[in-house]
């Protein structure tokens, strides 16, 4: 979507995205994230705009690996909701958690060479990965969808 945005706006795009549960956030809970830049005075404008005490921000110039780590990880989160709504245990989920990092290191690489991949080990990455897949509203709903055996609707789960 950056890159869309930045082609038709003909401006930088920088994206925000990491292990940021709003709920969470909005409790003033210790959370951080990852903003992806292209350009580094664009990246730090957004980290004085967005950092505070308890929303730790860091820096990687990588918009398009941050961009799919957080895009590509609700993927994986619906998959741990599954395994929870199942009644699987946590090697389960940690085995779902572990592939599903692997896959989308490897999908993103393969779409964009440029992507770096210590990316994944930032905020944007396997933090926000481990935090969808215990806490995020797709991994809720999944689990809630797998123990009612499809009763009713995603997106009617999705709705409430």
């Amino acid at each position: 979507i950056s890159e869309m945005l930045r082609k038709k706006l003909g401006r930088d795009c920088s994206v925000l995205m990491g292990a940021n549960i709003a709920s969470e956030i909005g409790q003033g809970q210790l959370s951080e994230a990852t903003i992806g830049y292209a350009r580094a005075d664009n990246g730090k404008i957004f980290r004085d705009l967005f950092q505070t005490p308890s929303f730790i921000v860091t820096l990687v110039p990588d918009v398009e690996g941050a961009e799919m780590a957080g895009t590509l990880k609700n993927i994986v989160a619906v998959g741990a909701g599954f395994s929870d709504g199942l009644g699987y245990g946590s090697n389960t989920k940690a085995a779902i958690i572990r592939q599903g990092l692997s896959e989308i290191k490897e999908l993103s690489t393969r779409m964009f060479p440029s992507v770096r991949p210590e990316t994944f080990l930032e905020s944007c990455g396997v933090a926000d990965l481990v935090a969808s897949c215990y806490g995020g509203r797709n991994r809720k709903v999944a689990e809630t969808f797998a123990k009612e055996r499809g009763e009713r609707t995603m997106e009617e789960l999705a709705d409430e």
